[in-house]
C-alpha cells in the first residue's frame, strides 16, 4: 500500500464531502478576519487559502471513535502555563504542522498534510512531494519550490550553517539523501538504500515539523551571505553582538519547529494554525494564522480558537494551583496520575473536566545495563543470561504496582512475559550458580563477592522515585543487593551516554513505539549502550554484541527499509514484538497508563479517549461553547 494511493484516495473522499455540504463553492472565516478584509488590510478567505485546502471531519485528526467530532463556532482564548521560559509543550504540540499526517501520533495511513500529495517508489529508495497549490505563508508569500530547495542547497549544504548534514535526511548507509527538482510543484528525494522509515522520521520522528523540509526563504535569504552583503547584516549582527559571524546570525533567526513557543518567533512566517504575537512579558501569546491552510467540511477557514496565551509561573505546583481556581484552559504536560483526586475534587470550582487519556509512554520501567564495565566481566556474564532477567521479571508484583502507583489505571504489559513467581526467579537464580548467600541473605557472585544492583533514578515524573523504591524490594525479595539513588536528570544523561549507569528507572515507550525510530535498541536508558556504540561505529568502537542483540538489530534494519503499514512493516514489527517477549532486554512495570488531561468544560471537539499527546495534536478542531 504505497503513499500516493492513501493520499489520492484520502483526499477524493474529503473533496466529495466538502462538495455535498456545499462548502466548495463557499468558504468561510473567523469574525475577526472578516473585519480585517472589510477594512481592505486582507484579501478575500478565497484568495488566501489553497486551491484544495485540507480538509478537517471526523477521523481526520484524531482516531474517529476516539472524539465526537462536531463543526465549530468562532472566537475565545485559550489559555494554559508553563513553568520553563519559552516554552510550552502543549502548545507547541498543538501549533505544529508536519509534511505529512495521519491521525494520532502514529505514521500509518499517511497523507499529505503541508504538501498536496506524495509517492513512494517500490524499492522505497525515492520519494516525491507535491506542493499545495495556492498554499501561503502567513504573511501572505506564496509558497514554492524554492522554499524546499533553499533547505536542501543553502542550508544543509552550507558546511557553516549545518556542519552535519541532518541524519533523517541521510540512508541507512550514511548516505546524504539526493535532492531533485522535478518541476515548479514537485520534488524528489533519492537514497541509495531502501527506507521507507523516512516517511516516519519527517512525520514523527522528534515531533517533526515541516521547517525540516521548507522555510520561507524570501525571509531567511535576507539573512543568508549568498543573498546579502556582510555590510547589509552589519545592523543585525551588531543588534546580537555576533561580529562577521553571519551564519549564527542565520540560526539565530530561523525559527525551526522546536521554536515554535519562543518569543523569537514573533514576526517569522509560518504555516502553522496560529502565529507568534507580541505580549507582555511572562506571556507568549499566539493569533490565528489568516492564511491557514485548513477547513472543516462546511467550508469554515480553521482554527476555531482566535488566540492563545501561555503564562509562566515559578514551577509546576503553581500550574496546578491555576488549574484548580479556573485560570487554565488546557493542561498535559505537567499533569499527574497521582494528582488525579486533586483535580476532579475542584472541577466545578475551576469549570474544568479531567479526561482520562493514554501516555503516549508507559510510564516506567527496570532498567538494567548489560554492558556495565566497572565491574568486570562477572557482572556482564551474570546479567546477560536469560535466565537472570527471567528470575528478576518473575520478581516483579505488577498487580501493586497498578494499584499502588496507578490508581488501578494501568493494564500489564504485552510486549513482555508478567507472571509474578518468587519460587521459579529463586530456583532460577539458584541453576544459574548464584546459589550461595551472606549473612543478610545476599546472593554472592561466583569470586564470592555480593552481587549489587545499584540504581541511579532522574525525578523524571512523580512515579519514578516510588517505582524505584518498589523495584529495590522487588529485588531484594529474591536475593539481590538493591539499592538507589536520587540523582539529576542530567546526570543519569551523563552516565548513560558513558555507560557508567549499573541500572535506572525509566519511560518504558522504547518497544512499543517503533515509528520512535530507534528508541527499542540497546543503548536507550543504558541497557546496552556498548553496544549500540559498536552499531553506530560499524565495530570500530564498543563491544561486540551476542547473537540474542544481533537479531534486534537485523529486525531494525528491516523496520527501517520499509514503509508504515505495509505486510512488511507488520512483519518486521510483529518480529520486534517476539524478541522482546523472549529475550526480556528490559522491565516494564506496566502499559496504558491513564494521563490526566485538563480542559475547559466549555471546550469541545476534544478526544475523550486515545492518547493525550494526540489529542494536542488536534488543538485547530477545538472550540468554544460560549
Amino acid at each position: 500500500m504505497k503513499g500516493k494511493a492513501n493520499a489520492l484516495a484520502f483526499s477524493l473522499v474529503l473533496v466529495l464531502v466538502l462538495a455535498a455540504s456545499g462548502g466548495a463553492a463557499e468558504y468561510h472565516e473567523a469574525p475577526m478576519l472578516a473585519e480585517q478584509v472589510e477594512a481592505g488590510i486582507l484579501p478575500p478567505v478565497e484568495e488566501r487559502l489553497p486551491v484544495e485546502p485540507f480538509v478537517v471531519g471526523p477521523g481526520v485528526l484524531v482516531a474517529e471513535e476516539d472524539v465526537d467530532f462536531q463543526v465549530g463556532r468562532y472566537g475565545g482564548t485559550l489559555i494554559t502555563a508553563n513553568s520553563v521560559p519559552d516554552w510550552n509543550p502543549d502548545l507547541f504540540l498543538g501549533i505544529r504542522e508536519p509534511i505529512l499526517r495521519a491521525p494520532g501520533i502514529t505514521s500509518e495511513d499517511l497523507v499529505g498534510n503541508v504538501v498536496q500529495d506524495f509517492s513512494v517508489s517500490e524499492d522505497n529508495t525515492e520519494f516525491s512531494f507535491t506542493l499545495r497549490e495556492g498554499l501561503k505563508w502567513s504573511d501572505g508569500e506564496p509558497v514554492t519550490i524554492e522554499d524546499v530547495r533553499f533547505v536542501f542547497e543553502d542550508m544543509y549544504l552550507n558546511e557553516e550553517i549545518t556542519p552535519v548534514y541532518p541524519h533523517k535526511f541521510r540512508s541507512p548507509s550514511g548516505e546524504p539523501a539526493e535532492f531533485e527538482v522535478v518541476d515548479d510543484m514537485t520534488f524528489r528525494l533519492t537514497f541509495d538504500e531502501p527506507y521507507g522509515a523516512f516517511l516516519t522520521a519527517i512525520t514523527i520522528q522528534g515531533w517533526a515539523g515541516y521547517q525540516e523540509l521548507m522555510v520561507p526563504s524570501h525571509y531567511m535569504k535576507q539573512f543568508h551571505i549568498d543573498y546579502t552583503t556582510l555590510d547589509e547584516l552589519r545592523p543585525y549582527l551588531d543588534e546580537e553582538e555576533l561580529e562577521d559571524e553571519w551564519y549564527e546570525l542565520f540560526g539565530v533567526k530561523l525559527i525551526m519547529h522546536w521554536d515554535l513557543t519562543n518569543a523569537d518567533a514573533v514576526g517569522f512566517p509560518t504555516l502553522e494554525p496560529w502565529m507568534a504575537v507580541d505580549a507582555p512579558s511572562g506571556v507568549l501569546a499566539f493569533e490565528r494564522n489568516p492564511y491557514y491552510f485548513k477547513v472543516d467540511t462546511e467550508g469554515n477557514q480553521l482554527p476555531y480558537i482566535d488566540r492563545l496565551e501561555t503564562h509562566e509561573v515559578t514551577d509546576t505546583e503553581m500550574v496546578t494551583m491555576r488549574v484548580i481556581t479556573g485560570d487554565v484552559d488546557l493542561l498535559r504536560e505537567d499533569t499527574a496520575l497521582t494528582s488525579m483526586p486533586l483535580y476532579r475534587e475542584n472541577e466545578e470550582r475551576g469549570g474544568y473536566v479531567t479526561v482520562p487519556l493514554e501516555m503516549h509512554v508507559d510510564p516506567t520501567m527496570l532498567v538494567i545495563n548489560y554492558t556495565f564495565a566497572d565491574d568486570g566481566e562477572i557482572w556482564q556474564e551474570i546479567t546477560q543470561d536469560i535466565r537472570f532477567r527471567q528470575a528478576v521479571n518473575l520478581a516483579i508484583d505488577r498487580d501493586e504496582l497498578i494499584d499502588s502507583l496507578y490508581f488501578g489505571m494501568a493494564s500489564k504489559p504485552s510486549w513482555i512475559p508478567v507472571d509474578y513467581d518468587l519460587d521459579e526467579a529463586n530456583r532460577l537464580l539458584d541453576e544459574m550458580g548464584l546459589d550461595e548467600r551472606d549473612s543478610d541473605g545476599f546472593r554472592l557472585r561466583p569470586d564470592g563477592e555480593v552481587f549489587e544492583l545499584f540504581l541511579e533514578v532522574g525525578d523524571y515524573a512523580p512515579d519514578f522515585i516510588p517505582a524505584a523504591e518498589l523495584a529495590v524490594e522487588y529485588l531484594q525479595d529474591i536475593g539481590i543487593y538493591a539499592h538507589f539513588r536520587q540523582v539529576s536528570t542530567e546526570l543519569v544523561g551523563q552516565k548513560d551516554e558513558a555507560n557508567q549507569l549499573m541500572g535506572t528507572i525509566a519511560w518504558a515507550h522504547s518497544p512499543a513505539w517503533p515509528w520512535l525510530w530507534e528508541d527499542y535498541l540497546p543503548g536507550n536508558w543504558g541497557w546496552g549502550a556498548d553496544w549500540q556504540l559498536w552499531y553506530n561505529t560499524d565495530g570500530e568502537s564498543g563491544s561486540t554484541p551476542p547473537d540474542w542483540i544481533l537479531e534486534v538489530y537485523d529486525i531494525h534494519e528491516e523496520i527501517i527499509r520499509t514503509v508504515p503499514g505495509t505486510s512488511e512493516r507488520v512483519a518486521a514489527e510483529e518480529a520486534l514484538h517476539s524478541w522482546y517477549y523472549d529475550n526480556i532486554p528490559i522491565f516494564m512495570f506496566v502499559e496504558e497508563a491513564t494521563y490526566p488531561y485538563i480542559v475547559s468544560a466549555d471546550l469541545r471537539n476534544v478526544p475523550h479517549s486515545g492518547m493525550a499527546t494526540a489529542a494536542n495534536l488536534a488543538l485547530e478542531q477545538y472550540f468554544f461553547v460560549e
